[in-house]
């Protein structure tokens, strides 16, 4: 698996969580899943800063890349501070549903915008080598953040 698959993978739970999220209409089941939304997306950003745009930084000094990766990664901190946010209101709230439509609406940008232009301007300066590495480090530095992982990261064959 390469850092595209293993990045593509991270956003498509997330997004699954969140069609979750909007489907479900009790609270106690909306707050799990947030939880687990805002560790996924906690966990996501930290590692792929660490791995994939450390990576994309380094290579792009030539190559014009890096305004990209600050827009990334202010996209990060954006959904970041939502994510605060959120975890402060009540998920039972009047604004809660709209807080997360806010959040999920900066998640898919982001998602659109990385899976794009930063993609396609990542494989012109990574090799396959790098990027099958880079994933496989992107799931270590995940583990070494001590965040639960889910079924399926546990059992990631990189």
């Amino acid at each position: 698996m390469d850092i595209y698959s293993y990045i593509q993978r991270d956003h498509r739970k997330i997004a699954e969580l969140m069609d979750d999220l909007l489907a479900i209409n009790l609270s106690a089941v909306q707050l799990n899943i947030f939880d687990r939304i805002k560790t996924e997306l906690e966990l996501h950003a930290a590692s792929e800063e660490q791995t994939f745009y450390a990576a994309l930084e380094e290579a792009s000094r030539k190559a014009r890349v890096e305004d990209r990766v600050v827009h990334a990664k202010a996209d990060h901190d954006e959904i970041r501070e939502l994510l605060a946010n959120l975890s402060r209101e009540s998920i039972a709230g009047p604004l809660w549903m709209e807080k997360f439509g806010e959040l999920k609406h900066a998640v898919e940008h982001h998602v659109k915008e990385e899976e794009g232009e930063i993609f396609t301007k990542a494989r012109n300066l990574l090799s396959r080598d790098q990027a099958n590495r880079l994933a496989r480090d992107m799931d270590r530095v995940k583990r070494r953040l001590n965040v639960p992982q889910s079924e399926d990261a546990a059992s990631l064959k990189l």
